[in-house]
This record gives structure tokens, sequence and C-alpha cells, in this order.
């Protein structure tokens, strides 16, 4: 016996070691009850009648609880571990006390014994079975880890047969707590030897009834035989109802896979299912089942359950198509919209109802002036905001917690509760809402981008911005940025090219003319002054000329700077504007005649007919020294005719360089139209512009009147 109690006292320690390991602290505790079962044992008789009483009861409850243990960790060894749970544990620690309730303590030879007994055999028999199946479907030698625990398990069978029939070889020891503790030794090894094939066997129904995915069985003729609970909950029909029916019945006809019971090929497909909550999505995977002789015998069908990742996709997918579909709505407003708060304007209704928000403001720096002392924040345009809101939030200080932190860290800010939060500016805590959520505009220009400014966003009665949301949000206000980025540079870029256009012509027209009537008066001046013959009238028509030429050019460059909108007015409207603005201010008698106001042709012709037109006026009004111009413009059959006649100094075609007074633009411009262009002209003679260009046959001139 004391031998017996140092083997388990080992077997503890050895399984101590091996803690964290599955089944180690079951061995441990099987150790103790086998422990105390021994020493309940050793009481000798001359302890008296009470204590012998107690050592006996204590001595068939650990023999109850020793057989339940070894039970329990049988089933973790065979890998039944799903049915060791708390309920089972506390039934098996509940039946040796309902024993010692039902039959009382009545000493070693009485009913209780013989209880005892027949519980503990019936336990180590069933614990030894369990092994066994595992055992034989492992075939590894006796030797094995394997092999260990089922011989260990044996023991405790083999010692209650022995000392049930009298044929015990040790006739005054007690063999039950022997084998208990040689089968806690038998198991100590298994903790310690973690191959692979020495793990315990993996029960087949207890695999297949576990598993995630659908598992359906089907025999030559396609009828379902067996199905496991995963391919219950995706049909969604009991098993007694599926069992029996063809397969054609969940998934159609199988005929068309070119799949046959004679070949080894596996083919994978995609089925949908509805069910009484909703479609469920399928991939199913069928091959065909042999036996060893390779003769099919049915086939396989593997479920696997896409339902939540063809949800996740779809909805992937839509706010992919959402996202497209804002994006571009941006862009084309930036495109389509005059100024930055149209624009604006347009960008916030696009975002504004997806996101189930009721205020979207947006905020841009402003350029920090000379008395300012840092940059502000102003209100560029806004959906929601309440009237007594906007003027507290027409200019914010860049400091403000909320902004600052979102513009230095160039990161979303979400705030909850907001009307309760100190970081909130008080103008925004009146807004009735109960998340805000501010995003950086940030243009991707350089290393490290622009923060050009931010946005705000507010919803109320709704759950806060997922991530999501706000990832698509970031994105969205990205844009923003880098269109309103774009359209400043742009714009710039216009302005320093005009500026630059507008210093050039100012240079080769007005400037050269004032310079030339400065000299025509200095040259003069210095003649009379040296007393050389000079006529005044002479030299104060050439200064009258040159001043005249200049006040022409500076009304033509005027009128260069204002917009004109053939468009909206037609040629006709804009040739009369243009030759009352130059030519009927500078001294020349200029005439438009038009037969009719609406000239058929489309928007783009007239357009080019106009840049034609004001070419040929402006080599009159600057080369030609002419005192008239006739502008007349006709519709014809075929055509619409553009002539312009002055009566100016004329010159010589074949001498004038094609590129010099325009008239290289003039015959791309006709040739674009497909027209023809004929120019009249002789030294002294004047000058002739004959223009004419395809009328347009879906467009009708309007009645006159």
């Amino acid at each position: 016996m004391w031998i017996n109690i140092a083997i388990v006292a080992a077997v503890a320690a050895g399984a101590f070691r091996r803690r964290g390991t599955t089944g180690a602290v079951a061995l441990i505790v099987l150790c103790a009850m086998v422990a105390t079962w021994t020493v309940s044992l050793l009481v000798p008789e001359a302890a008296g009648p009470t204590l012998q009483s107690s050592a006996s009861a204590v001595s068939d409850v650990m023999a109850l609880l020793a057989a339940s243990a070894v039970f329990l960790i049988i089933l973790v060894r065979t890998n039944r571990g799903g049915l060791v749970h708390w309920r089972n544990i506390l039934l098996f620690a509940a039946i040796p006390l309902l024993i010692l309730a039902v039959f009382g303590v009545r000493g070693p030879s009485g009913s209780l014994h013989a209880t005892v007994q027949l519980y503990v055999f019936v336990m180590a028999l069933g614990s030894a079975l369990l092994l066994l199946g595992s055992f034989l479907q492992r075939r590894r030698p006796v030797l094995s880890s394997l092999g260990l625990a089922f011989l260990g398990s044996l023991l405790p069978v083999a010692a209650l047969i022995l000392e049930a029939t009298g044929s015990s070889p040790f006739p005054g020891l007690s063999l039950p707590p022997l084998a208990f503790g040689l089968c806690a030794m038998g198991f100590l090894n298994g903790l310690f030897d973690r191959r692979p094939e020495e793990i315990g066997a993996i029960d087949r129904h207890a695999a297949v009834e576990g598993m995630d995915e659908g598992w359906i069985v089907l025999d030559v003729n396609d009828t379902v035989v067996d199905m496991n609970p995963a391919a219950e909950r995706m049909t969604g029909s009991p098993r007694e109802q599926i069992l029996g029916q063809p397969i054609s019945s969940l998934l159609g006809d199988l005929s068309n896979l070119g799949l046959t019971l004679n070949t080894s090929q596996e083919v994978e497909m995609k089925r949908s299912i509805r069910l009484e909550e909703g479609w469920r999505y399928l991939n199913i995977r069928i091959s065909t089942l042999m036996d060893r002789d390779r003769t099919a015998f049915g086939r396989l069908t593997l479920w696997r359950d896409m339902t939540d990742r063809k949800l996740t996709d779809d909805s992937r997918n839509r706010a992919r198509d959402e996202m497209f579909v804002l994006m571009n709505a941006i862009s084309f407003a930036a495109s389509n919209t005059i100024n930055t708060e149209e624009f604006l304007l347009e960008s916030i209704y696009q975002m504004f109802y997806p996101f189930g928000s009721q205020v979207v403001a947006v905020f841009l720096m402003e350029e920090k002036g000379k008395r300012q002392r840092e940059t502000r924040l102003q209100l560029a345009a806004h959906v929601g905001l309440p009237e007594e809101s906007i003027e507290d939030l027409t200019t914010l200080q860049t400091h403000s917690p909320m902004f600052h932190w979102a513009m230095t860290n160039r990161e979303p800010v979400q705030i909850a509760d907001a009307a309760h939060n100190e970081r909130v500016p008080g103008a925004i805590r009146r807004i009735p809402a109960d998340n805000v959520l501010v995003l950086p505009l940030i243009a991707q220009t350089g290393e490290n981008g622009k923060v050009l400014g931010c946005m705000l966003i507010t919803r109320k009665d709704k759950p806060e911005f997922s991530q999501d949301e706000i990832v698509r949000l970031t994105t969205l206000a990205e844009h923003m940025a880098n269109l309103l980025d774009s359209d400043r540079r742009r714009k710039l870029a216009i302005t320093m090219n005009e500026r630059t256009r507008l210093m050039q012509d100012l240079h080769d027209s007005v400037s050269q003319r004032l310079y030339a009537l400065v000299t025509t008066t200095e040259v003069a001046q210095a003649a009379m002054e040296a007393g050389a013959g000079v006529d005044p009238r002479q030299e104060f028509a050439r200064i009258g000329e040159n001043a005249r030429q200049a006040v022409k050019e500076m009304r033509l460059f005027l009128y260069q700077m204002q917009q004109v909108d053939v468009e909206k007015e037609g040629l006709v409207q804009v040739l009369h504007q243009r030759l009352a603005a130059v030519e009927g201010r500078a001294t020349v008698r200029a005439q438009l005649l038009a037969e009719e106001e609406q000239l058929p042709l489309s928007t783009e012709k007239q357009m080019t007919l106009y840049y034609i037109a004001t070419e040929a006026l402006n080599n009159v009004l600057r080369h030609a020294r002419a005192k008239s111009v006739l502008v007349t413009l006709k519709s014809g059959p075929k055509n619409v005719i553009l002539e312009i006649v002055d009566d100016g100094v004329g010159f010589d075609l074949k001498k004038v360089d094609q590129a010099g007074l325009g008239l290289r633009n003039m015959r791309e411009r006709v040739m674009q139209m497909k027209g023809k262009l004929q120019i009249v002209t002789n030294p002294n003679e004047g000058t002739r512009i004959i223009v004419a260009v395809p009328r347009d046959v879906d467009i009708t001139p309007a009645p006159h009147g």
C-alpha cells in the first residue's frame, strides 16, 4: 500500500509538470483520490469501530470517485472531450453520494460495499472498452502511449474480478487501489509523448457530426443516404425529411455536371437555397466514393456556407459603387460650377443623404493678414445649419480643440454626445446633434500634402459613424480637397497667363503708339528750337495721328478684356457691340448689315465666325488706316456668308507673310468648319475678306418680328 502511495505521488508530480496539457489536472485529482483510498485502507483494526467505519466509508467514496475520474480522463483521451462539461462532472460526483445515501454505511461486507464494487467494475469496464476501440483503430504497438493507457485501464477490471472471485494471489492485500495507481501511471506517459501518432484517435462520428461544413452522402441513384447537422442547418430541413429523397430536390439535376461514378473527378459548383430567413449561398464540392476495389458506390457532397461572405462582398460592392457615383458627382460639380461656394454646396448635397446627416459644413483656411496673429477658418458652405449658429460659425479660430486636433494630426475626430462636450465650440453644441465628425481637407500636393480646412458632419438619433463610413467620408473629403486645390492652381495659372498676355498686348500696341507719339513730339520740338524749317501743321498732324491710333489701340484693348457671350446673345448682336464700342469710337465709320438676327449656325460655328471677324477688324484698326468698314452677314441656300470690307491702304498678298495679320489663324478656323476663305486686296485699294460657311440643316432661324 505504501508503494502504491509512492506511485501515485510520483504520477501526480509528473502530471503537475505538464499541468498545461489537456487531462493533466484530472490525472492529479485521480492520484489524490487513489492516495486517499489507499490511506483509508491502512487504518488498523485496533483503532476502534468508529474510526474503522469512517475509514471504510472514505474508501468506498474514493473508489466511486476514482472510477468516475478514470472514465472522464478516457473520454478526453479519446477526443470525446465535448462530453466532459460541468453537468456530467456533477452527475459522476453525485452518483457516489446517492449510493451512500441509499445503502448507508454498513461495513465492508454489507450491501454498500457490493454496490460500490459493481459501480466501479462497470465504470472500469466501460473505460477499457472506450480505449480498446481507439487502440484498434490506431493499430499501434502495445508499448505506445495509447497501448500503455489501454493496459492500465484493464488492471482495475482484472483486480475487481480477482477480488470478487476470491482468486487474488495476495489474500491480505486490496488489489483495486493498486490497479488504479498503475492505471494512472499508464495515463502519465501520454502527457509527455505528444507525437502525432500517439495522440488519441479522432472519433469519426464526432468529427463528421461536429463539422461546420455540410456533409451529405448519396448512393448510386443520387439519393440522400446520410447527412450531418450542418447540412440540416444549411438546407433548413431535418434529417428525417431529407433522407431517402433525391438530391435534385435540393440542388437540381446533377447529370449535367459531367461527373460520372466511374471517375475520381471532383466538381465544384455554387448554388443558392431560399429559406424562411432569406437566401443562403453555398459552395458545393462533389466527389465520387469508391471502395478498395475502385468501384464507385456513391457520391460525397461537402457544403460550405458562403452567405456571410456573399453578403459582405455585396455590401462592399455596393459601397464601392456608391463611392464611384459620389466621386463622379463631385468631379462633375467641380467642372460645371462657376465658383467655389457652388462647388462645395453641390458636393455637400451629394453626401448629405447617403450618410444620414443633418448638418454638413465646410470651413476653409483663409490667408493670414498682416494684422492677424493666426490663420482662421472661414465658413465656405453649409447645409442644415440653424440660423442662430451661422453667425457664430462664420469665422473660427484654428486653435479650437476639435478642429486643431483634426488638422494637426490629419485624422478624423468623432465626438459623441457633442452637446455636453467642452471640446466642441459653443455654436456647434447648440446644434441638435448626438454625434459630430470633423474631417480634415487635405490636398495631396507635395510630400506631406496641404491642409485646406475641415468638413463638419453631424448626425442626430443615429449610431456613431462606423469605421467604414469614416473611411469613405475621408476619401470624399480628400477628393474635394484635391479638386479645390487644382481649381485654385488652375485659376492662378490663368491669372498669371492673362496678366502676361495683357502686359504683352500693352507693350505691342498702346505702349508702342505712345512711344511713337513721344518721339514725334520731341523731334518736332528739337527741330523748332534749332530753328530748322519745320512745318508746324505737318508735325501736329503726325502727332494727332499717333494719338488717335493710341486711342484706337486702347479702346480695342479695353474691349478685349470684356466677356463676350455669343451663345446667349448671338453673333449679330455681339458684332454690333464690337463695332459700337471700338470702331465707332475710333473715328472709323462702321456699319453692320445682317439679313437675320438668328443665323442657321450652331453656337460653335458662330463663335468661330466671331473670332474670324474680330481678327479682321483688329487688322483694319491697327494696320489699314481705314476711314470706314462694312460688315455683312447673309444666309444663302447652302452657306452663311460673312464679308468684311474696308477702304484702307490694303496690302500685297504675295509679299505679306501668311503668319502675319492673323491670316493663318483665319484659314485654319475656316478649314475646321469646312468653309471657304477669300481675300481680295491690293495696295491702296482697301481689303475685302469673304468667308462662306455651310449652314446647319437642323437649325432653323426664328421668324422676323
